[in-house]
């Protein structure tokens, strides 16, 4: 992965650099002042990029759960890739649009969007720096209506792609145009505008990619043979990259304290502790491991109350591991799939029978297994072992809540067959289930029934 990142950079610097030092805008060094700085928001930001696209993907799914058209979504992802592109292009510009408006009027947005046009010295390095509470703000309004029409994978790859070149390409420092295309499609000529430090001018040309937007909501500012003279905010910012991700919370609380009534007798107070660096850190994570959590289930299409039920039922559910077993530490198993039956046809563990979690909700799965349980023990005279496994553990568990009152000996695989596969090839499921199971299964009754 690192090396994927500095392969990224150095072919950008290969392919911009020249460029800006044969078609220069403005005369300055390659390695201008805080360029260090910026390869720092470059490195840094391929891995926030990562984890915010994650956080967006499952805010996306999250917040269009019940209101998607799924055959709207089959229609889009059915157009041709150009088609599903250009439009995929419109509607993110409508989002950025609105959330880079929001970031410019908005004035707690622009503590953290301030950084971005804090730079001085416009090139194609200058696009990487962007607060991720910024970066994760636009991409959000940009991704949600994306995802909600049911885009195609590849047409969200072509996206990233285009997004990503149309960025650097805007704030390189070359005097390039291109003719009258400069307003069907984001220049440089175009963005430098937005950034320059003069009155009335760095609300202007908010777009991402099309000029088209700024055209419809009057904020279109090109003058005929002109071009910013410098860049920049009118007060200063920290050089340093880790300061400058803090300043906007900083500026927010020295705001909210100015708005408190102070008096002689209250003591200096101290940095707020969500301010500290560290409380900061382990709050990002812990929200974007919640956030990440719940645009799994929904993108597994389990419920979220499904979810928090079994990660709470989990710690009061026998469970048994694939070395358990392969070790023989139970006797006398009976292996069951509650999965799907598509599932179960693609892939399953030797012998095992399947009883899907939509059977044992209905009962119907559930005298299944009763019936198991009471024909083996029996033959054996004794209860045997329900292994009940899923394809990594939730609803074996929730299977097992269901069951565990029913008088049946039960236990569930931790990690289901996802954890099994991972030491035991399907070679030699039978090699170590002869060893451990019962000694008869109702596989000819149960697959009767099934007929």
């Amino acid at each position: 992965m690192i090396a994927d990142v500095i392969k990224g950079f150095i072919i950008l610097f290969v392919v911009f650099v020249p460029l800006e030092r044969l078609f220069p805008l403005h005369q300055q060094k390659t390695f201008r002042r805080e360029w260090a700085t910026d390869a720092t928001y470059y490195l840094t930001g391929f891995f926030i990029g990562r984890a915010g696209t994650v956080i967006c993907i499952a805010l996306a799914v999250l917040l269009a759960d019940g209101t998607a058209n799924s055959e709207l979504q089959k229609w889009v992802s059915s157009q041709p890739i150009a088609w599903q592109f250009v439009e995929a292009m419109v509607i993110a510009d409508v989002g950025y649009y609105l959330g880079h408006r929001l970031m410019h009027t908005v004035p707690w947005l622009w503590q953290f969007h301030t950084i971005h046009h804090s730079i001085e010295e416009m090139d194609w390095l200058a696009a990487v720096r962007v607060h991720p509470v910024d970066q994760l703000f636009t991409k959000l309004l940009q991704m949600i209506p994306l995802y909600w029409l049911g885009f195609s994978a590849q047409t969200f790859a072509l996206f990233v792609l285009f997004s990503a070149a149309i960025a650097f390409c805007i704030h390189a420092n070359t005097h390039l145009t291109l003719g009258p295309f400069k307003w069907v499609v984001a220049t440089p000529e175009f963005h430098h505008w937005h950034h320059a430090n003069q009155p009335g001018v760095r609300n202007k040309n908010l777009a991402a990619q099309l000029p088209l937007m700024d055209f419809l909501f009057g904020t279109l500012y090109m003058p005929p043979g002109q071009r910013p003279i410098r860049y920049g905010i009118p007060y200063s910012i920290p050089t340093n990259y880790f300061k400058q991700l803090m300043v906007p919370f900083e500026r927010l609380a020295t705001r909210h304290r100015r708005k408190r009534p102070m008096t002689s007798t209250q003591p200096l107070q101290k940095k707020p502790i969500y301010l500290r660096p560290v409380p900061l850190l382990l709050c990002l994570v812990l929200v974007g491991s919640a956030t990440g959590g719940v645009g799994y289930a929904k993108a597994k299409n389990y419920s979220i109350k499904s979810m928090v039920y079994t990660f709470v039922a989990g710690f009061s559910t026998p469970k048994i591991t694939t070395a358990e077993l392969e070790q023989g530490k139970v006797k006398s198993v009976v292996v069951v799939d509650v999965r799907d039956a598509e599932e179960y046809a693609a892939d399953h563990i030797g012998d095992s029978i399947s009883v899907p979690l939509t059977e044992i909700k209905t009962g119907e799965g559930v005298e299944k297994i009763k019936r198991l349980a009471n024909t083996d023990s029996s033959r054996v005279q004794s209860q045997p072992t329900i292994v009940l496994y899923c394809q990594s553990g939730p609803r074996s568990i929730e299977a097992y809540q269901i069951l565990k009152d029913k008088g049946l000996n039960l236990v569930v695989l931790s990690g289901g067959i996802k954890a099994w596969r991972e030491t035991v090839p399907q070679s030699k499921d039978m090699a170590i289930l002869s060893r451990i199971s019962s000694s008869t299964k109702l596989i000819p009754t149960i697959a009767h029934e099934k007929r």
